[in-house]
């Protein structure tokens, strides 16, 4: 019996182990994902072509993407713009679901 109880705690801990790290990976993905999206709009020199097309991508990947132009010069031409990513950090064997964002800004 101690045998059976140990290997189930075992298991257990190695899904919760798995869930986790594939959690992290997830994390990661979107932060390379909002780096991407930061640069591709500063290359574009915040056409809004672009910044609707990242949302379309954004969107289709699973993300939800929100871009918020600023002006900075008296001739309205955007200087920056505030980049947020929503995700969700997910670990299914715990059922444990939320909703996170990263943040930065193109300039």
């Amino acid at each position: 019996m101690k045998t059976y109880l140990g290997i189930f705690f075992l298991l257990v801990t190695g899904m919760v182990g798995i869930g986790v790290v594939t959690a992290g990976i997830q994390s990661a993905n979107a932060r390379n994902y909002h780096a991407d999206v930061i640069s591709e709009i500063e290359c574009s020199n915040f056409n809004d072509a672009v910044i609707s097309s990242c949302r379309q991508q954004a969107k289709e990947a699973g993300y939800e993407l929100v871009v918020k132009t600023m002006v900075y010069n008296s001739q309205e031409h955007t200087k920056m713009a505030e980049v947020i990513l929503h995700y969700e950090y997910a670990i299914p064997v715990l059922n444990l679901v939320t909703d996170h964002q990263v943040r930065g800004f193109a300039k």
